[in-house]
C-alpha cells in the first residue's frame, strides 16, 4: 500500500528550493535600505534651526555630559534631548506629519498632535483639564493678585489691570468634538475676577455675544483682529472711555492665504485664513529690542510674505517693543503691557490713547518690572495673556521682581 501521494496526484506545484527564504531576504533588504537610506540622508542634510512650517525653534544636537545622562529632570536628560533632536531633524518631517495625520483620521481620531478637528473647518488647541498643573496655576494666580495690589498702591486706583482672554476652546466649545475634557477657562476667569475686582477686564461675555463671527483663526491658535477689537471695546468701557467704532479705522485685508501654527501640526489641505488690519492712521515711532531702528507703523508689512503672517502685528515676538505716538497732542500717559502674543493684535487699538506703550515679554526679557516702571515713568499697567497660557506659563515669577 502506498502511503505517500505523488505531486502529480495531489496537483501541488513543485517547490523551488529556498523560495520562501529568498522572499524574506528581499523584504528585509528593502526595509534595511529604507532605514539606512533615511539615516544616511539625515547625516548629510543640514541641521535646521527653525521650522518655518511649524513656526518654532527646532531641537539642536545636545552636548553629552555625565550630568545630563543621569539628570533627574526628564527634560534635562541627554537621552530625552537627543530623542527630541532626532525627531525635529528627521528628513521629510513635514510630509511625514501629513501622512501620520491622514492615517489617524482614517481610524477616527478627533484630535492629533494636540489639535482638535472641530466643526466648520476649525482647528482648535487641546488643553485637557488633567494636563494643567493646579498648584502651578494657583501660584500664577497668586502672583498676579499680589502684583496688581502692589502697583495699584504705587500708581493709583484704576491704573493697573489684567485681561485673560479665553481661547477658541472656550468661546467655540460648541464646535469641539463630543466627550472632550477641556480645561475650565470660565471657572478660572471667575476666580481671577473675584480676586482682582475692577482691576480685571472681562472679555468673555462680549466674545460669546459675537461668537458666530470670525473671532479666531481656523488654522492658528491666536484670535483675529476682529476678536481683539471686541476686547478693546470691553477695555474702553471698563476704563470709562468711549470705544471707537470700526468705522474709525482703515480696515484692509493684509493676506487671505494665512496658514497658522495648528495647520502646521496636522499638515492637511484646508481653507486658508484671512489677516485683517485695523489702521488708526496715526503716526507712530516703533522700536524693537532697543535696536535703534525706528519704524513708522504698528504693522510690519514685510511679514505678510512669510509663512507666519501673524507677525505683521507689531513684528511678532520680541523681548521689548516701544511705541511712541507722534504729534503735538500729549496726555502724559505711559502704558506698560506685560504680555504673550495675544497682545499683538490688541495693542494697535489702544496705542493712540497713550503717549507711549512699552510691551514686555517675559519669555525673552528678564528686566525687572520695577526697573521698567521707574525708567519709563510708567503711569498704567496691563497684563494680557490668553487664559490657558497664563495658568501654564513658567515665567510669571518675574511679576515678583
Amino acid at each position: 500500500m502506498r502511503t505517500k501521494l505523488t505531486e502529480r496526484e495531489t496537483g501541488a506545484s513543485p517547490k523551488r528550493p529556498g523560495g520562501g527564504v529568498w522572499n524574506s531576504r528581499i523584504l528585509t533588504g528593502v526595509f534595511l535600505a529604507l532605514i539606512f537610506g533615511i539615516t544616511i540622508a539625515g547625516f548629510f542634510s543640514p541641521v535646521r534651526e527653525h521650522s518655518e512650517s511649524e513656526n518654532r525653534a527646532l531641537a539642536q544636537k545636545p552636548k553629552f555630559t555625565l550630568a545630563s545622562l543621569f539628570a533627574k529632570n526628564e527634560k534635562e536628560k541627554f537621552t530625552r534631548k537627543y530623542e527630541d533632536y532626532l525627531t525635529d531633524q528627521f528628513i521629510g518631517r513635514d510630509s511625514w506629519i501629513g501622512l501620520k495625520t491622514r492615517t489617524e483620521r482614517l481610524i477616527g481620531k478627533k484630535d492629533i498632535n494636540g489639535v482638535y478637528f472641530a466643526d466648520d473647518g476649525y482647528l482648535i488647541t487641546r488643553t485637557d483639564a488633567d494636563t494643567v498643573d493646579g498648584e502651578h496655576a494657583e501660584k500664577n494666580i497668586g502672583r498676579l493678585a499680589a502684583f496688581v495690589q502692589k502697583y495699584t498702591e504705587q500708581l493709583g486706583e484704576r491704573r493697573v489691570h489684567a485681561m485673560l482672554v479665553p481661547t477658541a476652546a472656550d468661546i467655540l466649545k460648541d464646535k469641539l468634538p463630543a466627550y472632550t475634557s477641556e480645561y475650565d477657562q470660565a471657572a478660572l476667569l471667575d476666580r481671577v475676577s473675584g480676586l482682582l475686582g475692577d482691576s480685571f477686564i472681562p472679555v468673555r461675555d462680549i466674545l460669546l455675544e459675537h461668537g458666530d463671527e470670525y473671532l479666531f483663526y481656523r488654522t492658528d491658535h491666536h484670535w483675529t483682529a476682529l476678536g481683539a477689537y471686541y476686547a478693546y471695546r470691553a477695555w474702553a468701557q471698563a476704563l470709562g472711555m468711549s470705544p471707537r467704532g470700526q468705522e474709525d479705522y482703515s480696515v484692509s485685508t493684509g493676506s487671505d492665504g494665512f496658514y497658522g501654527t495648528l495647520y502646521s501640526k496636522v499638515n492637511l489641505p484646508m481653507r486658508a485664513d484671512t489677516v485683517t488690519l485695523y489702521d488708526d492712521q496715526k503716526a507712530y515711532r516703533v522700536e524693537y529690542d532697543m535696536d535703534g531702528k525706528p519704524r513708522n507703523s504698528l504693522f510690519s508689512m514685510g511679514r505678510l510674505k512669510e509663512k507666519d503672517k501673524y507677525m505683521v502685528y507689531l513684528d511678532g515676538n520680541h523681548a521689548m517693543a516701544h511705541i511712541r505716538q507722534q504729534g503735538s497732542e500729549r496726555n502724559g500717559k505711559k502704558l506698560l503691557v506685560i504680555k504673550d502674543s495675544y497682545a499683538h493684535t490688541f495693542v494697535p487699538f489702544l496705542a493712540q490713547d497713550y503717549d507711549e506703550v512699552i510691551m514686555i515679554d517675559f519669555r525673552y526679557s528678564k528686566m525687572p518690572v520695577s526697573q521698567l516702571v521707574e525708567s519709563y515713568n510708567i503711569t498704567d499697567i496691563l497684563l494680557l495673556y490668553n487664559a490657558t497660557n497664563f495658568v501654564q506659563d513658567d515665567n510669571l515669577y518675574q511679576l515678583e521682581r
